[in-house]
């Protein structure tokens, strides 16, 4: 697809708007989204260029982010032209960068929310506080349906309204886990956002061009459970592994503060009570496994429709033995219809981070 350029207060995408922008520098231009984090367009242009002289900020371009994907809507932030080069640079963020210049004045739940939520209620409880409101533009969907009990982890502490959705503590994504969909003006918090694909990435087999980094350090397959009474001595619960703790040579076992798990509650937990909610706890969690993280940047064909947020198997020559890892990374070229670069793997930034880096000039 052809990237197009909007008028800034464009909503609606069924005209080819101000124009075609066909005149991509060679491999220049890429759409890079991350899981539950950065979203946007970069690419240079010629000086000259058809629809050039129109690139103004906050006009709107409008390219597919991935094969198959309908088009997205990216504003311009930053065009320039560099001195002694005959280019146009141009920095386009996701239109729901704008929720990044949205206020949520005061961040403490107890006003907003009563003690037990939906991540639906909490969305939209923080769209009513929103300032500006932008009730009118945007739109929240989830189906995450179980009640979680709050609060967040932030009180008073005025943020944006994307960080408050996800990218900080006690953001919606990390009190009711998730992966969050950036459509245009709608927000979707989805339960889990991508597919299983069997498509086994295997070290130098299948692969022509990637890195790679495995690493044990942050390894978690047990948890043991404790409540910490007003008088500050502790009662435990018993250990428990996750179902993959057979996988790897020993346990590895963190301690798991639950105190909060027994608030209502007159009377102190039993062992067995702790045990019980530990469970609950790790049943909770994203099944740890080996930290993996994966460029590659020679996509084969068969990897040219696994999307973001998709699982793949992994295998690991080194442990002989198979996980499952997220998609966490893509990199697309708009024009030629194809990844440029996909990461499996963890990625951890903060929305602070990712928006700082952006303004920077840093992918």
């Amino acid at each position: 697809m052809i990237p197009l350029l909007f008028e800034k207060d464009s909503r609606e995408f069924t005209h080819l708007g101000l124009g075609a922008l066909p005149s991509w520098i060679e491999d220049t231009i890429e759409v890079v989204e991350e899981r539950n984090g950065e979203f946007y367009l970069q690419g240079e242009l010629p000086v000259g260029a058809l629809h050039v002289d129109q690139l103004a900020i906050d006009r709107i371009i409008l390219a597919a982010p991935a094969p198959g994907k309908a088009a997205q809507p990216f504003r311009i932030r930053r065009h320039f032209k560099p001195p002694e080069h005959d280019t146009v640079q141009v920095l386009a963020q996701h239109v729901s960068y704008q929720l990044t210049e949205t206020a949520i004045p005061t961040y403490g739940t107890e006003a907003i929310l009563p003690t037990y939520a939906t991540a639906q209620a909490a969305m939209d409880a923080l769209m009513r506080i929103a300032t500006p409101d932008l009730s009118e533009v945007f739109t929240f969907e989830s189906d995450i349906v179980p009640e979680t009990a709050l609060p967040f982890g932030m009180r008073g502490d005025p943020v944006n309204l994307r960080a408050a959705l996800g990218g900080v503590k006690g953001s919606v994504v990390d009190v009711f886990g998730g992966e969050l969909e950036w459509d245009g003006w709608t927000v979707r918090l989805h339960k889990q956002r991508g597919k299983f694909v069997n498509k086994p990435i295997r070290y130098g087999q299948n692969l022509e061009s990637l890195s790679f980094e495995t690493d044990v350090s942050g390894l978690v397959t047990g948890y043991i459970g404790y409540y910490r009474t007003e008088g500050g001595s502790v009662i435990l619960g018993e250990t428990v592994l996750a179902s993959n703790a057979g996988d790897y040579a020993y346990p590895r076992v963190v301690a798991v503060d639950l105190t909060e798990k027994f608030a209502d509650s007159e009377y102190l937990p039993t062992s067995a009570q702790i045990t019980a909610a530990t469970e609950t706890y790790r049943d909770e969690q994203e099944l740890h496994t080996l930290s993996t993280s994966i460029i590659i940047n020679a996509i084969p064909d068969d990897l040219q429709n696994v999307y973001l947020c998709d699982t793949v198997p992994v295998v690991h020559p080194g442990y002989n033995l198979q996980q499952q890892a997220k998609v966490v990374k893509t990199v697309f070229d708009p024009i030629k219809e194809q990844y440029k670069e996909i990461t499996v793997g963890e990625i951890q930034k903060t929305i602070t981070d990712t928006i700082a880096g952006l303004l920077r000039g840093v992918k």
